[in-house]
């Protein structure tokens, strides 16, 4: 548990400390702030709502669910409660007790992870290994043993509930949609992580200049020169990105199974409107 709670604090914002985690986790050295801001400021958002919720932003109903869990342990939730570091070191802390004997303890940690930690890490800790540099990426696989030697299988064999609550990409060609553009940036309805580094991958691969701002700004200028090219694009990074699940199948066979379902109808969808964008059909997306 000790070790858990390193992880959870090696996330946080870099400190004097950070050196010490380093060498304690045996990871390639602390990161910088400047570090730290790139990969959590600009490309991967450490908190759950991000992932789970139908917006793809931070709060809303996922972000009161996990608060919904420390009420039920007749706990404050903390300010933000769908943080990386507040669930990590939340984990540690029940494990801990749950260890010492406290059943309440042990079944809220497995409460904790199979219904607030595993629905998007995974996925998460996978993006990361594909993008972070050092000392994130060794940080992301640490994380990914830890958790699975640390988890057993789930109680449930259903999705948890962020999952089966989480809406699906809507067809933007159906009156009332939400637009195209909002509903890529929400992994819980493509069921795939969408970065900064990504959309700069995109623009390499598919020759479109690109243009520097926030996320939606970035796609929305590369739909604006190619309909097609973008779509398409997005298409394959949808059937690609939930490889990084595989190590976790046999111990969330729900969960995994859910991202990659979902994964391969957006891959669907997305390949269908390229294919009417080429055909000159006006596709709405903005």
């Amino acid at each position: 548990m000790e070790l858990l709670r390193a992880l959870a604090a090696f996330v946080e914002r870099p400190s004097s400390e950070h050196g010490s985690l380093a060498e304690a986790l045996d990871l390639p050295g602390p990161p910088t702030d400047a570090l730290w801001t790139q990969v959590f400021g600009f490309n991967l958002y450490p908190y759950a709502s991000v992932y789970l919720g139908a917006e793809g932003k931070l709060g809303g109903e996922a972000r009161d669910r996990v608060a919904g869990f420390f009420r039920a342990l007749d706990a404050v939730p903390p300010p933000e409660p769908d943080h990386l570091p507040v669930l990590l070191a939340a984990l540690a802390e029940l494990r801990g007790r749950g260890d010492a004997g406290d059943q309440r303890a042990a079944h809220a940690a497995a409460t904790l992870l199979h219904e607030h930690v595993l629905p998007w890490l995974p996925l998460y800790l996978g993006r990361m290994d594909a993008l972070a540099p050092e000392p994130y990426r060794s940080w992301a696989s640490l994380a990914s043993d830890v958790l699975r030697h640390v988890s057993a299988p789930a109680p449930e064999p259903i999705p948890p509930l962020h999952l089966r609550e989480a809406p699906a990409l809507e067809d933007p060609r159906g009156d009332g949609a939400t637009p195209l553009l909002d509903q890529l940036l929400a992994p819980s309805r493509t069921g795939f992580v969408l970065t900064t580094a990504d959309l700069r991958r995109a623009g390499r691969e598919t020759g479109l200049p690109l243009r520097i701002g926030e996320r939606r700004y970035v796609l929305s200028a590369l739909m604006g020169q190619s309909v097609p090219d973008t779509l398409r694009w997005l298409s394959a990074h949808a059937s690609t990105t939930s490889r990084a699940l595989h190590p976790w199948e046999e111990l969330v066979p729900q969960v995994t199974g859910w991202w990659g379902d979902r994964a391969r109808t957006t891959a669907a969808l997305l390949e269908e409107l390229a294919e009417e964008a080429s055909a000159a059909t006006i596709v709405p997306v903005a």
